[in-house]
């Protein structure tokens, strides 16, 4: 009790619930920070799905012709003319965010970005192909979409010996 019969902290009662709060913020922070990561690649594989629902339907519509490009051209097969993929299948391409560890740069011309290879082995994009640098990966040979980015994803960080790769996230056939 003080003179004024008043009860009240102590200085060394208050540091050390100052400290509890600054270890309980810093642990926090490291949390929010996969947290985003998590939400980032939930986005990207959502926007995939998007991507290859549109290029299905394409495919469906065109009796089995894969888009040439993910573009806003259309193209002449001889005997018909292939429709625009863009904006008659999607509005736009969708965006591709990676995780924030990655180097790779968060600038919409990356992030709506695309590669287009050709295939080895049908169906699946050859592992060699992917650039790395974010972005789609495009295969008009097999209508293949995949996500331009050979870094590990946030299944990882629960299992170190994980080995799925955001450029994994593709249709097979």
């Amino acid at each position: 009790m003080n003179k004024n019969g008043r009860r009240g902290f102590t200085l060394l009662e208050l540091m050390i619930v100052v400290g509890i709060i600054g270890v309980l913020a810093a642990i926090s922070v490291v949390k929010f920070v996969q947290l985003i990561d998590k939400a980032r690649e939930a986005a990207t594989k959502a926007n995939l799905g998007a991507l290859r629902s549109s290029i299905t339907i394409y495919f469906a519509d065109t009796r089995g012709m894969w888009p040439r490009k993910l573009d806003t051209q259309t193209y002449e097969t001889g005997e018909e003319i292939l429709p625009a993929f863009i904006p008659v299948y999607i509005k736009k391409i969708p965006k591709a965010t990676l995780q924030r560890s990655n180097p790779h740069p968060h600038t919409p011309e990356y992030e709506e970005h695309i590669d287009y290879v050709p295939t080895e082995i049908y169906g699946e994009i050859a592992q060699n192909q992917i650039t790395d640098r974010g972005g789609w990966i495009y295969s008009s040979n097999a209508g293949d979409v995949r996500v331009n980015c050979n870094h590990k994803d946030s299944n990882s960080f629960n299992n170190p010996d994980s080995h799925v790769y955001y450029s994994n996230y593709g249709h097979e056939f």
